[in-house]
């Protein structure tokens, strides 16, 4: 561990800090507090966790037994509380497959390491405008979802001002010799208050399809168009391979491009499509490229899968194109890649 004037300290006693919000983000947990505290939120961390690197990872996602341990004998937090903020313990509905990689597949990027990805946290601006206390959720950090579910309103991961990235990682003091304890609402490069970004209506069909990816991930079972899934992980598998094609293979650019032009998308999405890097993953994406492969799930969905097999095959897509040996797929789309991709 580097040097740094918090090594070593130790707490004579437990903070006890402000509550930890229904399906909040650890990470936005530890920002408001820090910022309630008048520090940076990598000082507070590093204090807790005794590790001055830890900031730097997604601590969102999965933290080692030390790192648990070391939080609930520093801080006044009940452990089921901060088993339920953990994605790694809470990922069975839409990834179950954590003992097989670490890497939680479905979750945006957004720690320091990964700042050179186009992916960032996403916001409801209706929510943090809304919230006794404004906080950021768990579940805004899927890729598979693109709007709110409460509010029916797009979801924004830039700013409105400044069109930079949402950063819940960086909070410098710049002239102001104190934190503001509403910081964390502004962006970290124009200071442009998130709560007062427009409030967006989605595309109808993106609407509904998050709707019911949102319940497919709060129930862990439900329907997609005319699909009904026992285990909602199950379609969020055959999901991610349909976006991967979409989205990644440049196999999948024509059909993107057709995609835009049938539902009057801004064709910007077209241009940033073509500089998608090879062997992307579709939550390393930004949120524009996502929204048009969500309204595709809701046109292929409704009647699965008719309308998935006349699309391809007036791209010439067949099975070769979006099938991986390498990788497994759910029988839902084996079954259509098999019979009537060949």
């Amino acid at each position: 561990m580097s040097s740094n004037k918090y090594q070593g300290l130790e707490l004579s006693y437990r903070l006890q800090l402000l509550p930890i919000c229904k399906d909040e983000l650890l990470r936005s947990w530890f920002v408001r507090n820090a910022l309630f505290l008048n520090m940076k939120p990598s000082q507070l961390s590093t204090i807790i966790f005794q590790n001055t690197d830890i900031w730097k990872s997604d601590i969102d996602t999965q933290l080692s037994n030390k790192s648990i341990g070391s939080l609930l004998s520093a801080v006044e937090i009940k452990r089921e509380d901060l088993d339920k903020t953990l994605i790694s313990l809470n990922c069975d509905h839409f990834y179950p497959h954590l003992n097989d990689s670490k890497q939680i597949k479905w979750v945006l990027n957004i720690g320091v390491h990964q700042r050179g990805r186009k992916s960032s946290i996403q916001y409801c601006p209706l929510c943090i405008s809304t919230d006794a206390v404004p906080y950021f959720r768990t579940y805004w950090r899927f890729g598979f979802l693109t709007s709110c579910h409460i509010h029916d309103i797009c979801f924004l991961d830039s700013c409105y001002s400044c069109g930079a990235l949402i950063d819940l990682v960086r909070y410098d003091k710049k002239n102001d010799s104190y934190f503001n304890q509403i910081d964390y609402l502004k962006c970290s490069q124009c200071s442009f208050d998130l709560r007062k970004a427009p409030k967006i209506r989605p595309h109808h069909h993106e609407l509904k399809a998050n709707q019911e990816h949102f319940n497919l991930l709060a129930k862990g079972y439900g329907s997609v168009g005319n699909l009904h899934f026992n285990y909602s992980h199950i379609y969020y598998d055959g999901f991610k391979r349909i976006m991967s094609f979409l989205l990644c293979s440049k196999k999948g650019t024509a059909m993107f491009k057709y995609i835009v032009d049938i539902n009057n998308l801004d064709k910007n999405f077209v241009d940033d499509r073509y500089l998608v890097r090879q062997h992307s993953e579709p939550e390393h994406l930004r949120l524009s490229m996502r929204k048009v492969s969500i309204i595709f799930s809701y046109y292929i969905m409704k009647d699965w899968p008719v309308s998935f097999i006349e699309i391809c095959k007036e791209f010439g897509i067949t099975k070769r194109f979006i099938y991986s040996p390498h990788l497994n797929y759910p029988f839902w789309l084996q079954r259509v890649l098999d019979s009537k991709l060949k």
